[in-house]
């Protein structure tokens, strides 16, 4: 299922309809909304999951120990207004915002942090549409994996912009403003893919 809205007399989709659709039990692909368009997606690949749970155990070890608040993982909607939902691999919800937690159903309102990790079909989405997305809902900090280049970016908010805060590759360490204190050693999230190489 897609849904093309190329005409603009097409009335845009919203968050109610776009959770009350009914997908087959062997649908694997994942379906977001972009200023009411539906857009969907292959499973991502063996490698961006293998980084995703490294990336979430260290976090959540830090986050768990420093009772910062949580940090959830795909799939997990992410609904910013009417026209905007999408599936972030990590968002971490600090403990006093903890209200944007919907019936432990969805987050409902902007992350203190969102991470994602690019797939070769996912540039643009990454990059481009849930950053610029990020940056309008005024997402602290925003944070690009790179697996192909094993590199990471974070972005933070600053007058009302993002700002390139911190980018490291194959080896280095990189920190966060939101999680204080947050130290991540690139090798720990690359190392198998370095060693592969060798």
């Amino acid at each position: 299922m897609a849904i093309i809205l190329a005409d603009s007399k097409i009335e845009k989709v919203n968050w109610e309809t776009f959770r009350e659709i009914e997908l087959a039990d062997d649908d694997l692909f994942i379906y977001e909304l972009f200023d009411g368009e539906i857009m969907k997606r292959s499973a991502p690949s063996l490698i961006h999951q293998r980084i995703s749970r490294k990336l979430l155990g260290k976090m959540d070890a830090y986050i768990e120990e420093k009772k910062l608040g949580e940090v959830f993982s795909a799939p997990v909607d992410l609904n910013l207004d009417e026209h905007n939902a999408f599936q972030p691999d990590l968002a971490f919800i600090s403990k006093e915002r903890s209200f944007l937690i919907e019936d432990d159903d969805y987050i409902k309102g902007a992350p203190d942090l969102v991470v994602e990790i690019i797939s070769p079909g996912t540039v643009k989405k990454d990059r481009v549409i849930k950053k610029d997305l990020c940056e309008r809902f005024a997402v602290r900090e925003y944070w690009l994996v790179d697996p192909l280049n094993k590199g990471i970016e974070i972005y933070i908010m600053q007058e009302d912009k993002y700002v390139l805060h911190d980018l490291q590759e194959i080896t280095g360490k990189i920190s966060s403003t939101v999680l204080n204190g947050f130290e991540l050693d690139l090798g720990h999230i690359f190392g198998e893919e370095i060693q592969e190489e060798k």
